[in-house]
């Protein structure tokens, strides 16, 4: 039986900075990923938190880490592990510069809305920082890495040692290892509906994730299996809303004209009795309260008219998303509508009058309160919920209006193992598993309460850099 000092289960992002970090401790190093190609949910992550590294530092923009290890345990209304924050806020500019040294590139440093300025965005997302830098390091250092192989089992022996079954996925072959320590880096559970379901505070029939689809809970059963505590919050880290259509993969809808032009611009959204339930402008500077707003509804629709649409595709919309999107405009958004009702996508509804739109998407209050609504528009007041004038976009004049309908995007979870600050994995009276490690979203509840602070964006990324390196670092040290 081969044995192994590291076991690590999932080849995303956490996986391979637990891998890189394996390599850089000379550590004999399984990589188990169940999927055929690697990076997982890892490929579309933007950029990772620091406060103090080395751009920041050039660019006299260090921010105080008092301040945001306040602000993190005040957003979590104090859930969060304080002890794990401190260790990760001091750690995340020398991770940066860790990636960097692993030739991971960072394009720029940038804020989410009015939030701090933390994100250090790659260049061609964590696609390029997985495999043109960390993925290609860790073979050249002859760390073994095996995919379309899922574990399947840990046994645990006297001796502290784990037994690994392996199974293929195509032909279900087994392999057993052994191994000294697990590291779980599945990336949490967001893709299991059952797992979804037994979390507080949501709405799962609502919830569409953006992610790899691989998110299925595989690193919670193994710890569990093994004694593990099960630590649900109800934390779903959730992005705002989403194009809810059952038939293509949500991923290649999220960033496209149609998607920003509904959910990035405050226009009119509605509920399932066509009813506002929000200042759409104050939810989208922040997606984490977007997608709370929308979680609560049943149905979520965004409501407009020809007039804008025409006008957000050929002059300009009110909300300026640079550096995100480049211009000021949808260029070419009407073309993508049009192509939309040609294909017959599930989200797109369009009627020439309101009342008959409303009788499409079943929403019996939508014809009043678009009145309503019009009304408060050409008075420049939203006397409901606020929203400033220059978002109040009226949806009147001739036909066609149409309705998008919007599921609540979310990127992964983030909760369900309790991990210590080496992230051990801790049974249910607190104590260590020795030998098992969660990392990434198999071991963030530390960070959370129910919601994501996306005011200190790129966290749970840098998190996943953090806590594999943390974990490696731990093993080495024993």
């Amino acid at each position: 039986m081969e044995e192994y000092d590291v076991v690590i289960v999932g080849a995303g992002l956490a996986g391979f900075a637990a891998a890189t970090e394996a390599a850089d401790q000379h550590l004999k190093t399984l990589l188990v990923e169940k999927g055929r190609t690697t990076g997982g949910t890892g490929n579309y992550v933007e950029g990772v938190f620091a406060a103090d590294s080395e751009i920041q530092q050039k660019e006299n923009a260090v921010i105080d880490k008092d301040e945001l290890l306040n602000e993190e345990l005040t957003y979590s209304h104090y859930r969060a592990d304080g002890r794990m924050w401190q260790k990760y806020i001091n750690h995340a500019g020398k991770n940066v510069s860790w990636l960097q040294d692993h030739g991971v590139k960072i394009a720029m440093v940038a804020s989410w809305g009015s939030g701090a300025r933390t994100w250090h965005l790659f260049e061609g997302k964590g696609h390029d920082a997985i495999h043109n830098s960390l993925e290609p390091y860790v073979k050249e250092k002859g760390i073994e890495i095996v995919t379309l192989t899922r574990v399947t089992s840990l046994k645990k022996n006297n001796d502290h040692t784990f037994i690994v079954t392996l199974t293929q996925v195509e032909d279900k072959s087994e392999r057993l290892v052994r191994t000294k320590n697990v590291v779980l880096a599945t990336g949490g559970y967001l893709n299991d509906q059952k797992l979804m379901q037994k979390t507080p505070h949501q709405n799962p029939d609502n919830i569409i994730p953006v992610n790899s689809g691989k998110n299925t809970g595989d690193g919670l059963r193994l710890a569990w299996s093994l004694g593990a505590k099960k630590f649900f919050t109800g934390m779903a880290m959730m992005f705002g809303g989403q194009l809810k259509d059952h038939t293509i993969p949500s991923f290649k809808l999220w960033g496209t004209a149609i998607w920003s032009s509904v959910c990035d611009q405050p226009q009119c959204w509605v509920n399932e009795l066509g009813e506002r339930f929000v200042d759409e402008s104050a939810a989208v500077v922040n997606w984490a309260n977007e997608g709370n707003a929308m979680n609560r509804q049943d149905r979520v629709f965004c409501i407009f008219s020809q007039q804008i649409l025409d006008d957000f595709t050929d002059k300009s919309y009110p909300r300026s998303m640079k550096p995100f999107v480049p211009e000021d405009r949808y260029p070419s958004l009407r073309s993508d509508i049009e192509q939309a009702e040609k294909d017959g996508r599930e989200y797109l509804h369009k009627a020439l009058t309101i009342e008959k739109l409303a009788e499409e998407i079943d929403t019996p209050n939508l014809p009043a309160y678009i009145e309503h609504y019009n009304e408060m528009a050409a008075q420049g007041e939203d006397t409901d919920f606020h929203k400033p004038a220059k978002y109040m976009l009226p949806v009147a004049g001739e036909g066609p209006f149409y309705a998008i309908e919007l599921g609540v995007g979310a990127y992964t979870t983030g909760d369900g193992l309790r991990v210590n600050i080496k992230n051990e994995v801790l049974d249910t009276k607190g104590r260590p598993i020795q030998g098992l490690y969660a990392i990434g979203g198999d071991g963030s509840a530390v960070l959370y309460g129910d919601t994501y602070g996306v005011n200190v964006p790129g966290t749970h990324a840098g998190y996943c850099v953090f806590s594999g390196r943390n974990a490696i670092e731990n093993i080495a040290r024993k």
